[in-house]
């Protein structure tokens, strides 16, 4: 598994041998390296990473903690599957809190700040051919604007619900004309935040969110018939 490898390499220098094997084994989760339903023996991720048992249950126990795994049937820790009831419940909390920050956004974001957003669309702009460089900077954009609002609570909500819809696999930039759209949400959403309009920045967040949603649920449900 290279793509595991390579997390291994990256993360070598984080801290103890706890530390490594849960910023290894959380960042495998949240990118879908270690897809849902993966199960995970403490054994064999320790040879893997190079480390005893001890400080892979650790880690275990901590991604278990922030339900990131869960326990199935024989007592069997598995990287957790996200059922369409509960990519709706996560969407739905995102469509909240996102237009929450925005709107916070509107009202507490400084030059910096501002300067950090704008920057990002314009590089949006000039990578939309490229789909990955698209998709770093598109989270890159909705983590700058959580952070803008400042309010620490409410960045660490969104960004674990930005990780739970990360392990869930795919991108709905994948759709044609969402890079195009997204593009556009960002240039409208900084522009509501330059305006201090808190009306229309969290309209607009709210929106692109529930847009991201149908096409979520479309993406699912498509998969499912073709695997049928």
């Amino acid at each position: 598994m290279a793509a595991f490898d390579q997390l291994i390499d990256r993360f070598a220098d984080v801290g103890n041998a706890a530390d490594t094997a849960y910023a290894v084994l959380r960042e495998a989760i949240v990118t879908n390296t270690l897809k849902p339903g993966t199960r995970l023996r403490a054994d064999d991720l320790a040879k893997k990473l190079g480390v005893s048992k001890t400080p892979v249950r650790e880690a275990l126990r901590k991604l278990q903690a922030e339900d990131l795994i869960t326990v199935s049937s024989g007592n069997a820790l598995t990287v957790k599957s996200i059922t369409e009831e509960q990519l709706f419940e996560i969407y739905y909390t995102r469509e909240a809190l996102e237009g929450m920050a925005a709107r916070l956004a509107a009202g507490n974001a400084g030059p910096i700040e501002l300067a950090r957003l704008r920057a990002i669309h314009d590089e949006m702009k000039s990578v939309s051919a490229n789909l990955r460089q698209f998709r770093q900077l598109s989270g890159e954009f909705q983590l700058a604007v959580f952070r803008s609002a400042r309010n620490d609570t409410l960045y660490r909500l969104l960004q674990h619900l930005q990780e739970q819809i990360r392990q869930f696999g795919g991108t709905t930039l994948t759709q044609p004309g969402r890079a195009k759209e997204v593009t556009a949400y960002a240039k409208a959403l900084v522009a509501a935040i330059e305006k201090r309009d808190g009306d229309a920045a969290e309209k607009i967040a709210r929106e692109n969110r529930r847009r991201t949603l149908e096409l979520r649920i479309k993406m699912l449900r498509g998969s499912a018939r073709g695997g049928a």
